[in-house]
């Protein structure tokens, strides 16, 4: 490992994940420490990374404490107590208590529908999302997401089409983005899971949570950071479901390990999978070399796409290493988010986040140099 340069363009992947994306912010809090001045050039998010994404890259002040104030004022769930009582009041209070507490709503981003006490039936969401349409106006500044230097996507699933929508902030018709313009109906839409939360219509189309399609946003955050002008290209890709928990023994834990399977990365992602694509992309540039300039192979368009494709020169992937109690994707108390923000930075830390991981293609060249 060797520490990072200025010429490196770095790409940072977000899962979604409801509660556990706190893990996210004590990641980010180690890799802006670590890094002094760091600004990574792309962001893709799903769902709860997409909100991350969103006030990483528009927060009206500093990004980690935006981030901070999101997870520590807005999505905290506390029990409604009269003002007088102690704050310490989670240190006794029953854990499985405050782990509930969630279910009637989080203050910072949903809201439990009326409708839902009685008539459940004749609505399609339990909640609504006004709660998060206020908390990213107020963290978030439009004008610095969209025109900050950050590429952000963060991806939808279009309900009637089944199809996955990206929407960036840079306009892109290769990547079905038209827009150019990365707005709170986009997160919002991104973060919409059924039947918790309704569909979010962006531009006609109702949307619900991108997680449902994938939910890591690996091969837009690849597309873009091709796009960056970079001499090296490096990414950082945050995984929040785990991989191996004990075998369920009850409903609610075989309920939790359901949705931790739906949304745990399909593609185990480690050096073999950039040393292929480097592989690829090495084999095509000798490629290049011995075609004639004035070959028309060269106009072709599926030649310049294959001449578009980049290396990736570093990589660092930071698992989510909760203890099982903590893997529960509703459970917003905060003795919870606490541990999970903790748990994140001291990762990030052991993981060396301020140095880069070159792939084992690049270190091989760096030590025959």
């Amino acid at each position: 490992m060797s520490p990072l340069n200025n010429d490196y363009g770095t790409a940072i992947v977000l899962q979604g994940g409801g509660a556990l994306g706190a893990y996210e912010l004590g990641v980010l809090k180690a890799l802006y420490e670590e890094r002094p001045g760091f600004k990574p050039a792309v962001i893709t998010g799903v769902s709860i990374g997409a909100i991350t994404a969103a006030v990483l890259a528009g927060a009206k002040g500093d990004p980690i404490q935006a981030l901070d104030q999101l997870w520590r004022e807005k999505l905290t769930v506390l029990p409604p107590l009269p003002p007088f009582f102690p704050s310490a009041y989670h240190h006794f209070a029953p854990r499985k208590f405050e782990q509930s507490l969630g279910v009637m709503g989080n203050p910072g981003m949903y809201q439990l529908r009326p409708q839902s006490l009685y008539a459940p039936l004749l609505g399609t969401s339990i909640y609504d999302t006004a709660p998060l349409r206020r908390t990213l106006a107020e963290l978030v500044d439009l004008e610095k997401l969209n025109n900050g230097g950050i590429r952000v996507a963060v991806g939808a699933t279009n309900v009637g089409t089944s199809d996955v929508k990206y929407f960036d902030n840079v306009v892109d018709n290769d990547v079905d983005n038209d827009e150019g313009r990365v707005s709170f109906e986009d997160i919002i839409a991104s973060g919409s899971l059924p039947p918790g939360f309704p569909m979010t219509k962006v531009n006609g189309d109702d949307y619900w949570d991108g997680g449902l399609f994938s939910n890591t946003p690996l091969s837009p955050a690849l597309n873009r950071l091709e796009e960056i002008e970079t001499d090296k290209r490096e990414l950082v890709v945050i995984e929040l479901f785990p991989r191996e928990i004990p075998i369920p023994d009850n409903l609610p834990d075989v309920m939790n390990r359901m949705v931790q399977l739906q949304f745990t990365n399909r593609l185990k992602l480690d050096e073999k999978l950039f040393e292929t694509v480097n592989d690829f992309v090495e084999l095509v540039e000798r490629i290049d070399k011995s075609v004639d300039p004035n070959d028309p192979i060269r106009q072709e368009e599926g030649y310049k796409k294959l001449r578009k494709h980049k290396k990736i020169d570093a990589a660092s992937i930071i698992r989510a290493n909760l203890r099982h109690e903590l893997t529960n994707a509703g459970d917003f108390s905060k003795a919870s988010i606490e541990e999970r923000i903790e748990v994140g930075y001291q990762d990030a830390v052991e993981q060396k986040i301020g140095e880069y991981t070159p792939t084992k293609k690049e270190l091989a060249r760096v030590k025959v140099m």
